[in-house]
């Protein structure tokens, strides 16, 4: 008597290939920061010391849990071509080369930002290299979110916290002749009855305005789904967090004059930022509901 064999479904031997390609995309997305484990822990402790990177963990997260949720549309179909991909990924190891290398001798943040650059580009391109060049495009805004996990390079952000704490300054210039409180300005320094108070950089809110843009940037992606209208968003995210900020700067220097000058050095002033990046949040929502209920008609030229 012949014994049949089993005849493993088509289901099953799907499953099997998706298994193994994420297992191998997993491990392509790990080896490099094995092999250059001493760039990654410069890199953690970069986070850990200033608080401006902190985001950066939670950066790939949300880009997994995008691709997730959009999974039946991202691997819909396949795409056999992976010229692009390569292209990508090979840039990715260029650019990590040079992070090992540090030819140009960067300091540690700028060597993290080309260390996080050369991984980001690795991981999209590897992405285009398993899943098909198909599946990258369709997920290119969960790949490309990954771009905010990179270190701003320090002369960039330099400019960025110099811009917002100019852009502070004159707000709160204009929130302190709004709520009556007399002083006396000097650059950043406004003498106030009582106490000088300074804008400093620390008090620029660039922590909460990256916050802010890359929340609208999401917003944008899965409720506009529209270009010109999520430009729109992100670009009001610079007004908003200028207003935000200099919202906590007009009530801890109110509360300093008038209640008690603790006020500036306790608790209110350490995480007091909560709830004024609460109202930043509520500031957007409102801009995002305008967003969604305007409509933007495109001008048709006369055939006549």
């Amino acid at each position: 008597m012949v014994e049949r064999l089993p005849i493993e479904s088509p289901a099953v031997s799907i499953s099997r290939n998706a298994y193994f390609l994420w297992t191998c995309y997993a491990l392509v997305c790990v080896l490099p920061g094995i092999f250059l484990w001493d760039l990654v822990k410069n890199l953690i402790e970069l986070i850990l010391r200033n608080e401006t990177y902190s985001h950066i963990p939670i950066v790939p997260v949300v880009a997994i849990y995008l691709i997730y949720i959009e999974r039946r549309s991202i691997f819909h179909r396949q795409a056999h071509s992976r010229k692009m991909a390569g292209a990508i990924a090979f840039a990715g190891i260029a650019s990590l080369v040079l992070a090992r290398l540090n030819l140009w001798n960067w300091d540690p943040a700028n060597q993290a930002s080309v260390l996080v650059l050369g991984l980001v580009l690795l991981w999209a391109g590897a992405f285009g290299l398993f899943f098909g060049e198909a599946a990258m495009r369709t997920a290119s805004f969960s790949l490309a979110f990954l771009v905010f996990a990179i270190p701003i390079p320090a002369p960039l952000l330099s400019e960025i916290v110099g811009l917002l704490q100019k852009g502070s300054a004159e707000a709160v210039n204009v929130a302190f002749r709004i709520v009556g409180i007399p002083f006396v300005r000097q650059g950043f320094d406004f003498a106030l009855p009582g106490v000088t108070i300074q804008v400093a950089e620390e008090c620029s809110g660039i922590r909460s305005t990256l916050a802010l843009f890359m929340t609208a940037v999401l917003a944008g992606h899965l409720w506009l789904r529209s270009f010109p209208r999520t430009f729109l968003l992100c670009a009001a995210m610079i007004p908003i967090a200028i207003v935000k900020n200099a919202l906590r700067i007009t009530v801890l220097s109110w509360l300093a004059v008038y209640v008690n000058r603790e006020f500036l050095f306790g608790s209110l002033h350490r995480y007091g930022g909560i709830p004024f990046f609460g109202l930043g949040l509520v500031m957007m929502g409102i801009v995002l509901i305008l967003l969604q209920r305007a409509r933007f008609r495109v001008p048709l030229n006369d055939e006549s």
